[in-house]
């Protein structure tokens, strides 16, 4: 799949600048947010490969900078920020977040897209050495410790404190006793895609969309979505209009 980025900035004409360079050099922009609330929302539904922040917001009594606090609560993807002027505190604080750069107003394009390429190449790069650990996880499945490849998880159906897991290997689900958000956050796997607060899906296991109704290739499990969700799912693909 292609690196998927989030853009935060409340300027539209310079965000879709952004996201037009990005899109044509090979990254999918899902998602732009003008506030730190449509941010968390996004970020809490997609797996994003990199942040694109504007500290300040002017429209937001919150700025980038408080959107990293909470995406660090959770997550070391990586982070640009874009700002008109830095300062001693700041840099501090962009140190002690992690896996952060910046750059000046006003960004050239050609280099915020070399830069955001950097960025991923090296989350990548770091990650090489442990794939084959990331690539399964150990599940508390029949009183032990089950190992599972993230890419064999069909589905999560959250029931309060519990979750019903669907693995592509096994007949029927296993119940975890753990909550939905706390599984999904141990899991960190790219496709898991959130439709809505009680139910996640593979994406790689979506065999059809037909009219509001979700359909994927395993354990005969379907969904219905919500017009937002339905439309999102649509662009993350190449689709043929009549």
């Amino acid at each position: 799949m292609k690196p998927r980025v989030l853009i935060v900035e409340d300027e539209l004409i310079t965000a879709m600048e952004f996201k037009e360079a990005l899109m044509d050099a090979g990254f999918e922009v899902p998602v732009i947010a003008d506030k730190v609330s449509k941010a968390k929302a996004a970020f809490e539904t997609m797996a994003f490969d990199l942040l694109l922040l504007d500290i300040t917001l002017k429209h937001d009594h919150l700025n980038g900078l408080d959107f990293a606090d909470m995406v660090r609560k959770t997550s070391t993807v990586p982070i640009m920020f874009i700002t008109a002027d830095t300062n001693e505190t700041m840099l501090e604080k962009m140190n002690s977040l992690g896996n952060c750069n910046y750059m000046m107003k006003a960004v050239r394009t050609p280099e915020l897209v070399f830069k955001s390429k950097l960025m991923i190449g090296a989350k990548e790069n770091n990650g090489t050495e442990n794939v084959k650990y990331q690539e399964v996880v150990l599940l508390p499945i029949n009183k032990s410790h089950q190992k599972v490849k993230k890419a064999d998880i069909v589905a999560i159906k959250g029931n309060g404190s519990y979750s019903d897991i669907y693995i592509a290997t096994e007949i029927h689900y296993h119940t975890l006793s753990m909550n939905m958000k706390k599984l999904l956050e141990g899991l960190n796997y790219p496709d898991l895609f959130k439709l809505n607060r009680s139910n996640i899906v593979n994406l790689n296991f979506v065999e059809k969309i037909e009219k509001d109704q979700l359909y994927l290739s395993s354990h005969d499990l379907k969904f219905t979505l919500a017009k937002g969700i339905k439309k999102e799912i649509l662009e993350l693909w190449p689709n043929v209009r009549t």
